[in-house]
């Protein structure tokens, strides 16, 4: 299945020098990367992303990327605006298909690298996993707070008398 957001580049193409990329995201790849990761919209996607071989089939990825992203308070579902901007440092080494086909990838622990398969990397998955690793778990807006408290205040803590596992307590040989 082809991402979202595809940029392969055939790793056999790199030159020694390296290659610069510059990619960005079109409205209906950010749409199905908002719909992936589960999120109001991303309003924009763009990175510029070097490739560079590292030595024993293994690719230097670096660089930095952008995003624009809307995201739910978790509090009052109200949309949350931020803004993202991060630089991206990774290694590949190339594995064999039937690993990646695998459903655990055991890398040792003193090892860090990402495995690939292939002829080629994709850096648009590359740049959009790491953006689902940056965005917010717990996005907050402004009223979140206030309404947070207002929910709070409102509704009165049930009587730790009234607790089932008070009941359950009751009724066992130690309680």
């Amino acid at each position: 299945m082809t991402p979202e957001f595809s940029r392969p580049v055939r790793v056999d193409r790199i030159p020694a020098s390296g290659i610069v990329r510059e990619i960005a995201a079109a409205e209906d790849e950010r749409r199905a990367l908002a719909s992936r990761f589960a999120i109001v919209s991303i309003e924009s996607l763009s990175a510029r992303v070097a490739l560079r071989r590292a030595g024993g089939g293994d690719v230097a990825v670096s660089g930095r990327f952008s995003a624009r992203v809307v995201q739910e308070c978790v509090v009052t579902l109200d949309p949350v605006a931020s803004e993202i901007e991060e630089e991206v440092a990774l290694l590949f080494r190339p594995v064999a298909q039937e690993a990646l086909d695998e459903k655990t990838v055991v890398i040792s622990a003193h090892e860090d690298f990402e495995p690939f398969a292939g002829e080629s990397l994709d850096i648009g998955e590359v740049v959009a996993v790491e953006l689902a690793l940056c965005l917010d778990p717990f996005p907050r807006s402004p009223e979140a707070d206030a309404a947070a408290a207002d929910r709070e205040g409102g509704e009165p803590l049930p009587d730790a008398g009234d607790s089932p596992f008070r009941a359950l307590a009751a009724r066992t040989e130690n309680g």
